[in-house]
């Protein structure tokens, strides 16, 4: 069983809209997004056109897990845009990240925003 196979329909369209937030929404300067994301812009919008799909699984997991963990952890200061854009609040977003990453101890501290980055 794939990561994605094991989200629900409703995870699923959680991490697709994380992943909109991430590549179209103000949350990341692009000066900084390939440090922030060990991906081009363009390789987290790839993953987003393809999602659920992929076809190279590691990029994809690099994708979500960065994604949803800096929509979570790096300071954007863009609470109004987070509920256009993501839509969840941000505690669901983290039983999503848990799951994906099977961190049964999710760490929501700053700590653990840095251990998850990949």
């Amino acid at each position: 069983m794939t990561r994605v196979e094991t989200l629900s329909l409703p995870e699923r369209e959680l991490v697709r809209r994380c992943l909109d937030a991430a590549v179209n929404g103000p949350f990341f300067p692009e000066w900084e997004f390939r440090t922030l994301f060990g991906l081009d812009r363009d390789d987290v919008r790839r993953v987003l056109a393809m999602w659920p799909k992929t076809d190279d699984a590691e990029e994809q997991g690099i994708a979500v897990v960065n994604a949803l963990n800096n929509l979570l952890g790096y300071p954007h200061g863009k609470s109004e845009a987070w509920s256009r854009y993501v839509a969840s609040a941000p505690s669901e977003v983290a039983a999503v990240l848990a799951k994906w990453t099977g961190d049964c101890d999710f760490d929501l501290s700053n700590k653990g925003y840095f251990n998850r980055l990949k």
